[in-house]
């Protein structure tokens, strides 16, 4: 169940870095993509071995890179960059144990925060370079993603971290953040609002300018931000104001990850989304009623067992 097109392909300057790409949805598609001029990059795909193809703009290209359909078989990379959604990290173990060694540095590309947490099993911290992503992508079939605007990543500023920006080149705005807590908060105060006011009205970015909706999206906002800060990010007076107007700037009919995940009956993320800001209010003994009401709503429309006991503090 695996194909390897070009792992052996090499640079002037030598062997190309190797890449694993855990995940291969939407995001992990077009970060492939983007490494795949300076990297050997391999596809991990439960599964599969066909090839990914991905759409900017008109035109449509398959992605460069090796497809591996099982662990079985694989041996360690210079980097593993994990793209699952966090509800998922746990399901990717035998992945990591055939791909991660000694030399290894494990990029986790994920939203909420405790990055290195959910794979403290597998890796050591000092190994893991936390991030965060600013692309707009979707999977519209097994084999195609559809990027509409490559956008940015933000990762922490580990010793690794600048090595694994010069990899992308210019293809993808890498930036290294030396305040990765204040950086993963401000993603996470988005998402806890934006994520979960999409997914509980079906609606796209647009339902955020609903007069009806509005005064529920500044309250978890003004809910998320106090609680960032109590977590030590830098979140100024009028931030849940400025997030709001940042939300307002998005296309109208973009549609959030956890909105698709909804529509395709796909589990939820929003134990490491409003979950996570819920757990870090309770350490610091904060109240977030709006919060913990649309997380017991979200909470219902999850597709999983219901007899299934939710860890909403998984992140530290």
């Amino acid at each position: 169940m695996t194909d390897f097109p070009h792992l052996l392909v090499s640079t002037d300057s030598g062997p190309r870095p190797t890449v694993a790409i855990v995940g291969v949805g939407a995001i992990g598609t077009v970060v492939a993509d983007a490494l795949s001029e300076r990297a050997a990059v391999t596809l991990c795909r439960r599964d599969s071995v066909e090839p990914m193809s991905i759409q900017l703009g008109t035109l449509t290209h398959r992605v460069d890179a090796a497809v591996a359909g099982s662990p079985e078989g694989l041996t360690p990379v210079d980097w593993v960059v994990v793209t699952v959604k966090a509800q998922d990290t746990s399901a990717i173990g035998p992945w990591l144990d055939a791909l991660v060694g000694p030399q290894t540095t494990v990029v986790v590309l994920q939203n909420g925060i405790g990055h290195a947490e959910r794979v403290s099993e597998w890796v050591a911290a000092t190994q893991v370079v936390p991030g965060v992503v600013y692309i707009a992508a979707e999977k519209v079939g097994g084999n195609l993603v559809v990027c509409r605007r490559r956008g940015a990543v933000a990762i922490g500023g580990a010793p690794a971290s600048v090595r694994f920006a010069a990899l992308f080149g210019e293809s993808v705005d890498v930036r290294v953040v030396d305040d990765f807590v204040t950086e993963s908060w401000n993603k996470l105060v988005i998402n806890a609002a934006l994520n979960t006011v999409t997914a509980l009205t079906d609606s796209t970015m647009e339902i955020t300018a609903d007069a009806g909706v509005r005064p529920l999206v500044r309250a978890l906002l003004a809910e998320a931000v106090e609680v960032a800060r109590a977590e030590g990010a830098v979140m100024p007076e009028g931030s849940a104001a400025l997030i709001l107007d940042h939300m307002d700037s998005l296309p109208r009919a973009g549609a959030t990850s956890m909105l698709l995940d909804r529509r395709a009956g796909r589990a939820l993320e929003h134990d490491y989304l409003t979950g996570a800001v819920i757990a870090a209010a309770d350490r610091h003994g904060l109240a977030v009623p709006m919060l913990r009401m649309v997380h017991g709503l979200i909470d219902a429309l999850d597709p999983r067992d219901r007899s299934a006991v939710h860890a909403v503090s998984l992140a530290a």
